[in-house]
């Protein structure tokens, strides 16, 4: 802060003084908290403590104190005391103090509490080749754009998987592989399902492929969980991650990615090869699997506001788009994607084609965007909701508010061809394409992070502030609003669940709406002082994003969730309250909904699952060939056909025509440790060159994945 800007009020209180307050403390132990009743920490850019904050204004209907002290930013011991002292302070002129506060978890709507153990017996069988056919094509369609957590390689081997097993041929695979096979189709099953696909699984199907991934893996052995580090557990462990993430176990996701991360940086995927010596095919799969990673957990990160474990100052790896050596530029051809290969499964999701090479550009082009975006959040949510962020003034968060949103527009500039208008115009008629209806939504999503420090009366917060600073946060209010509304018109007046799923962000579809309707709800609730518009438009956003959660809650257990939080914190308020600030007031009367499964149905030929409290019991195999694989002297199913790690480096095509494979052995050789960084360059770094894609090297599917976790324990997980 300037000498002669000391005395104004915004360089004087700690960024704290915005919405996303007390940042810097914990008010809660979380260890004493009973299991069943605790969701874990929960950082304030969740919308829990959103809908924490909103049922505290309702039920204050005279409002918060004004100018209540923030105390003066800094990183001393003192300074931290003083902020202390001053929430105590704040906490008391409220009346509601920690002991009489509710709990966050009261306001969380995720599932991670809900028991979805089954007994899935034996884990090695595997559905017809026809239906892992359609599960894999789903898959693809809905995961590969943005994260594209399994490669090329493993699709050409999962076809001579199954044209084997059209042939009664048994093919010899190793565990993890078929563990990530059963965790795509798995994914797939759960898409089917939400889509209201013509081809499509039980909504209890996924939970089976999940299973028996889990049982392949070995998870539930300390020592798989941290051996030597392999592409195919880095891909299962990030594919369990997003899985759990589909299916609203998020707490569980954000466990599996931070692990999935971890083997990938032991094994060096955070940095560039530049071993001529290493195809480039071999480095862009590598280096997709590593940005698919980046981009589950930047969304968990989001929805939980826990820190995460990947640090831009440590990574190298270009993402897509980035400008490329001239030798990497002449070798992408032949690496060029086939964005047919499963159409005729998806086509009716996805729609009519405009050809493979504009398909494939397109895809490039917006994984390219996608994770520039991802680059910009992870800024935002460290600029803007770290720990130590109230170290420093209001007037260093407004200088970060700008910047960031700079950058964003930026962003946008080469992102987002058309303006917010022609997307909302466009959704009418559902000619805007999926792609592009991802970025416009994770750009709205951006924004609202961006601005949302000032959804408050910032006014009543700062004293002696300088009309600058007074203009800046009415204005950034009004963004912030502005971005929720865009949201909401993006949506279809009328619900469609089945078009949302299909085009939209799939994986944390209640996240996006809840991300526009919280802010809106807090506008509401603040009686609208920073509207510039009729607030009769506000209340008809909100009744339209409710109806949308309302209508997925019939095939989604989350919305169904989020759907009742609201209405219970919105059934709090006084029906003058309501009607004065032009609030809905629904009427509560359900418990928050928790999806239980019970015993599944038995089809004609199948083994009958059961849901259980404890694992199938293990057993004791012998290695059914010599070699490296420690898992073979580790607790295991019984199977005559178990196969092994193949003994050297050969690339995935070796194993179909190697001379001492009488069985095709899909695995992964194990991964040189790494131990050191010799890079100092960041992320900042890279020359971004949005035209670098037209002739990149990588396949057409970018993707993601979805649904509900599972406890690996061996109780229940409730």
């Amino acid at each position: 802060v300037s000498s002669n800007s000391a005395d104004i009020g915004e360089a004087l209180v700690s960024a704290s003084v915005g919405s996303n307050d007390d940042l810097d403390f914990a008010q809660e132990d979380l260890l004493r908290v009973n299991e069943a009743e605790s969701a874990g920490f929960m950082g304030r850019n969740s919308q829990a403590q959103w809908l924490r904050a909103l049922e505290s204004k309702v039920e204050q209907t005279e409002g918060e104190p004004s100018f209540a002290d923030y105390r003066l930013p800094g990183a001393s011991t003192e300074a931290f005391n003083r902020r202390a002292e001053a929430l105590h302070g704040r906490q008391q002129k409220s009346g509601h103090t920690q002991a009489h506060a509710n709990s966050a978890t009261d306001y969380y709507f995720y599932l991670d509490k809900t028991n979805i153990d089954i007994e899935i017996g034996d884990p090695n069988v595997v559905p017809s080749a026809s239906t892992a056919r359609s599960l894999f094509g789903y898959y693809k369609h809905a995961v590969h754009s943005p994260f594209k957590l399994v490669d090329d390689e493993f699709e050409q081997q999962l076809q001579v998987y199954l044209n084997e097993k059209d042939g009664r041929v048994t093919a010899n695979v190793c565990p993890k592989w078929k563990a990530v096979m059963n965790l795509v189709f798995a994914i797939g099953a759960r898409y089917s399902y939400l889509v209201d696909a013509e081809w499509r699984a039980d909504d209890r199907d996924h939970l089976v492929y999940m299973w028996r991934a889990i049982h392949l893996l070995q998870l539930q052995n300390l020592r798989a969980l941290v051996s030597h580090p392999e592409q195919r557990l880095i891909q299962a462990i990030g594919l369990l991650a997003l899985y759990y993430l589909t299916i609203g176990h998020v707490s569980r996701a954000w466990f599996m990615i931070g692990m999935a991360i971890r083997h990938a940086q032991a094994a060096g995927l955070h940095l560039r090869y530049e071993n001529p010596s290493i195809p480039n095919n071999r480095r862009n799969s590598l280096a997709e699997l590593w940005w698919a990673l980046n981009s589950v957990e930047c969304v968990l990160t989001a929805i939980l506001g826990r820190p995460r474990a990947i640090s831009a100052n440590d990574c190298t790896v270009p993402p897509p788009g980035t400008v490329r050596t001239e030798t990497e530029s002449r070798s992408r051809e032949a690496t060029t994607g086939n964005v047919s290969t499963t159409a005729s499964v998806y086509s009716h999701v996805s729609g009519s084609s405009t050809g493979e090479k504009s398909a494939a550009h397109n895809l490039d082009n917006f994984a390219a965007a996608y994770v520039r975006l991802d680059i910009l959040m992870d800024k935002i949510l460290a600029g803007l909701y770290s720990p130590r962020k109230s170290v420093r003034s209001w007037k260093g968060a407004q200088s970060m508010m700008t910047s960031l949103s700079e950058e964003l527009e930026t962003w946008a500039l080469q992102s987002l061809p058309q303006g917010a208008s022609a997307a909302a115009a466009a959704t009418v008629d559902h000619s805007l394409d999926r792609e592009r209806l991802l970025l416009y939504l994770y750009y709205y999503n951006a924004k609202i992070c961006i601005t949302r420090p000032c959804v408050c009366k910032m006014d009543e917060r700062i004293r002696e502030q300088s009309e600058e600073s007074s203009r800046f946060n009415q204005k950034t209010a009004e963004a912030c609003i502005g971005a929720a509304l865009d949201i909401a018109a993006l949506l279809p007046d009328v619900p469609n669940r089945s078009w949302y799923y299909a085009n939209g962000p799939w994986w944390c579809a209640t996240h996006m709406i809840m991300q526009a309707l919280t802010p809106l709800l807090i506008e509401l609730s603040l009686d609208c002082v920073h509207l510039t518009i009729d607030k009769s438009h506000v209340t008809s956003c909100v009744e339209k994003l409710i109806a949308w959660l309302h209508s997925m809650k019939t095939v989604d257990a989350v919305s169904e969730s989020a759907y009742n939080v609201v209405t219970k914190v919105l059934s709090r308020q006084r029906s003058e309250d309501a009607a004065k600030k032009q609030m809905p007031h629904p009427e509560h009367s359900q418990a928050l909904g928790r999806q239980e499964y019970g015993p599944l149905p038995q089809q004609p030929g199948s083994q009958s699952y059961q849901i259980t409290s404890h694992p199938h019991p293990l057993q004791h195999m012998q290695p059914a060939w010599p070699g490296p694989d420690e898992l073979n002297n580790m607790p295991y199913f019984p199977r005559p056909d178990a196969g092994r790690f193949y003994p050297n480096n050969a690339p995935s095509s070796d194993y179909l025509t190697g001379s001492n494979t009488g069985m095709h052995e899909f695995g992964q050789p194990q991964m040189s440790l790494f131990y050191a960084n010799p890079f100092t360059a960041t992320m900042d770094q890279w020359d971004w060159d949005s035209m670098a894609v037209e002739d990149a090297g990588h396949g057409p599917g970018r993707g993601m994945h979805q649904y509900q976790g599972q406890s690996f324990g061996g109780g229940p997980s409730q």
